[in-house]
């Protein structure tokens, strides 16, 4: 894509142009690394890769990332993540970072390149777990099918008072790659993807409202050969309801509270887009919590809600069976690609065994809807009643 390409460029001419002198500035390295198990209490059923034998495969994870200080103005940082288990929701290893900063004064600065997707209150640290309480974030939130990074440019200014701070964000750009919708996994592009974000932090409390907006095209050959077949027998209505290009936008509100002692975050997102076949999709989570050093205990529920759009369905039923079978097609793909509903109650304690080390454990009641999957790996030949409990245990560590 061109803006990739173009920023590409320019981060290779950086380091081409400045060769790394000894003398030109520093280089630092850092990383983050999680080792977590866990495993459900319900057997023949599997849940985010976990089952009723405990395993440490589905979120563990190594993360190493360099920045190069050229000076007090320009600056270049790559990270790259080692996941144990790529296969899962949690995403792919490889490079999760590439990108110049520039800081032309105190309250401005701009990034360029491979970059996070800002879409939530915690997107930039989602998988350093040393950053936060749980031991993963609330997946209503923050595993929905919306992609972790993007290329292009990010800007954030920043201004205030004493005791007003105030953070003004925008950013544009394009991203590809793969994401689940349903049982559909799918190749996709975004692009004129562009997004606003303000923060506010009065004292001990910190608000987060966003809007993002961008054009996305999705691969899934099996739903456009459908779309022909409709078209065919002038099913012109339900062919244009399987599109898979247009607008999609999102909506994110968050509240951090914390006065050392006690600590409150609640988070809200809403994905809405153009094509039929993707659901809205609403999620929360709230948390409340206590500090106790080096304890930490805290509550969280969350929940997530998906409003299924009405398809388009001309086809007569019971004419022949070959209008049956295409009817049952179509009906499937709005059924199938919804995403699932969720309740979860999770209870938690975290342990700072060391300034940079951390110790935690989790138990999450699970409730999920009976009429969907509702993110269980479910065999066709089990009874399960989609409640459950997930217990984890993790080992969070900074260096």
């Amino acid at each position: 894509m061109l803006i990739r390409n173009k920023i590409l460029q320019v981060f290779a001419f950086a380091i081409a142009m400045y060769h790394f002198p000894a003398n030109s500035g520093e280089l630092d390295f850092s990383g983050y690394a999680r080792v977590i198990g866990g495993y459900i209490d319900e057997r023949n059923v599997e849940y985010r890769g976990y089952d009723d034998s405990l395993s440490f495969s589905p979120s563990s994870l190594i993360g190493l990332q360099a920045e190069y200080q050229f000076n007090d103005k320009w600056s270049a940082t790559a990270q790259g993540l080692l996941r144990s288990d790529s296969t899962t929701v949690s995403g792919e290893s490889g490079l999760e970072w590439l990108y110049l900063t520039y800081t032309p004064t105190d309250k401005l600065q701009i990034k360029a390149g491979k970059l996070r997707t800002p879409f939530f209150t915690m997107s930039d640290f989602s998988d350093v777990g040393f950053a936060y309480p749980w031991i993963n974030p609330p997946q209503q939130v923050y595993d929905t099918y919306l992609f972790k990074t993007f290329n292009g440019i990010d800007a954030i200014y920043k201004f205030g008072s004493e005791d007003l701070d105030v953070s003004l964000e925008g950013y544009y750009g394009e991203e590809s790659g793969s994401i689940g919708i349903g049982p559909f996994k799918t190749g996709f592009e975004v692009d004129n993807l562009i997004g606003a974000i303000a923060k506010i932090n009065i004292k001990n409390i910190e608000f987060r409202a966003s809007r993002y907006n961008g054009h996305i095209k999705l691969d899934l050959k099996s739903i456009s050969k459908l779309q022909d077949v409709l078209a065919d027998f002038d099913f012109n209505k339900s062919a244009d309801s399987l599109s898979t290009e247009g607008g999609a936008h999102a909506d994110q509100f968050g509240v951090i509270y914390d006065n050392l002692d006690y600590f409150f975050r609640g988070e809200w997102v809403r994905i809405k887009t153009e094509l039929d076949i993707i659901p809205t999709i609403q999620s929360y989570y709230l948390t409340v919590g206590y500090n106790n050093a080096p304890f930490t205990y805290h509550l969280t529920f969350a929940d997530s809600d998906v409003e299924i759009n009405s398809n388009q369905n001309e086809i007569p039923v019971g004419v022949s069976g070959d209008l049956d079978q295409l009817a049952f097609a179509y009906n499937s793909v709005f059924s199938e690609s919804a995403p699932d509903s969720l309740k979860t109650w999770t209870v938690g304690i975290r342990w700072d065994v060391l300034p940079n080390l951390a110790l935690k454990a989790e138990v999450s009641a699970l409730e999920g809807n009976e009429v969907d999957n509702s993110f269980f790996v479910i065999p066709e030949d089990t009874s399960f009643d989609r409640k459950t409990n997930l217990y984890l245990i993790g080992l969070d560590w900074v260096f």
